[in-house]
């Protein structure tokens, strides 16, 4: 069959025109949280996350569908399971420095997100060849910039905008409450973490939303979140309040009625408390710890808020996770004394 000059170059151009498209949409860059130019493809399909705090913000933004394996983390996996059936269903090629490699690599990302800590793992993925972008929700300020980066790797910006506008606005407001706490009224946080004489340095997420509250951790100096203390020393840090973590192996009455500490101040005070969780607990770098900062502001400063607590939990899981909660589900949540098991990884 014999082709005119005319069809010849409709042809050609046609070709050049699919090409130059497919060129187009092949691959986009990604500058992860170090700054690093990260190629993945456009339309991406298969993500693993090893990270165990950002799956949920993939959720928040309806991207749960692109993962292939995911670190849920110390979540509530019954209600994940129930709330989040795509996670819950989800295999796992392993949490932060315990991933194996292997079982990644049979996976076939075409890109893992991992936090910017897990170094020696982040080295071995990158010399196997799989994309990786790297975040970090410990800061606050790079909370937000990592949930952008994680929307540009989806396609999903405008959904993570909604998100990071919304946390934005809310951290702002609680900030000017607490720049307008006076010196004299500040008052300062003591976390138990696993245990009640373990504690978090700070360089941790919760120490941050403490200062963002208007108040502070008494550990200065210390780093890390497996600070093993005597009871002298949390006496000598005399904090005016006590919050313990929802991993952590004693409740409130447990402090309450220990001889130990019945001399504290902010224990005889009754200013010990748990914080709440849900589908993670709240003081977490995940989504939910904008309501982990509020409840501990209406905590530690109550006569200082002007926000209704309850509504804002309403509002929060109607809006980004499409749960309706009742008034009886909200008071069950802030009382529920369930323990969140936090497995701890080996050192990276």
């Amino acid at each position: 069959m014999k082709l005119s000059l005319i069809h010849v170059c409709c042809i050609l151009l046609t070709g050049i025109v699919l090409l130059t498209g497919c060129a187009v949409a092949e691959e986009i860059t990604i500058t992860d949280i170090t700054g690093t130019d990260v190629q993945i493809p456009a339309d991406v399909s298969r993500v693993v996350t090893v990270d165990p705090f950002s799956s949920q913000f993939i959720y928040v933004i309806g991207a749960d569908d692109r993962l292939v394996a995911t670190c849920i983390g110390p979540a509530n996996r019954e209600l994940v399971n129930k709330t989040q059936k795509r996670l819950g269903a989800l295999p796992s090629a392993g949490c932060k420095t315990n991933v194996n490699l292997e079982e990644l690599m049979k996976l076939e990302p075409e890109v893992v997100i991992s936090s910017v800590d897990y170094t020696k793992i982040n080295d071995d993925i990158e010399r196997v060849g799989i994309p990786i972008v790297k975040i970090d929700l410990e800061q606050a300020d790079n909370l937000a910039k990592s949930y952008d980066i994680i929307g540009k790797v989806f396609g999903k910006e405008e959904e993570a905008q909604e998100f990071i506008d919304y946390y934005n606005q809310k951290m702002k407001s609680i900030q000017e409450t607490g720049d307008s706490i006076t010196d004299t009224d500040k008052k300062t946080i003591y976390f138990g973490q696993r245990s009640p004489l373990q504690t978090l340095g700070d360089d941790y997420y919760e120490a941050e939303i403490a200062r963002i509250i208007g108040s502070a951790n008494v550990a200065q100096g210390l780093s890390g979140g497996d600070n093993t203390v005597t009871i002298d020393q949390v006496y000598n840090w005399d904090p005016s309040v006590v919050i313990l973590l929802p991993y952590n192996s004693a409740n409130v009455e447990d402090i309450l009625s220990d001889s130990a500490w019945e001399s504290l101040p902010a224990v005889q005070e009754k200013q010990v408390y748990q914080m709440p969780k849900y589908l993670m607990s709240w003081e977490l770098p995940v989504p939910e710890s904008i309501l982990g900062t509020m409840w501990l502001q209406s905590m530690v400063y109550p006569d200082a808020v002007t926000f209704d607590l309850a509504k804002e939990i309403q509002d929060f899981y109607k809006k980004f996770y499409r749960i309706e909660l009742s008034d009886e589900d909200v008071k069950n949540l802030l009382q529920d004394k369930s323990k969140v098991v936090l497995n701890k990884p080996s050192s990276s």
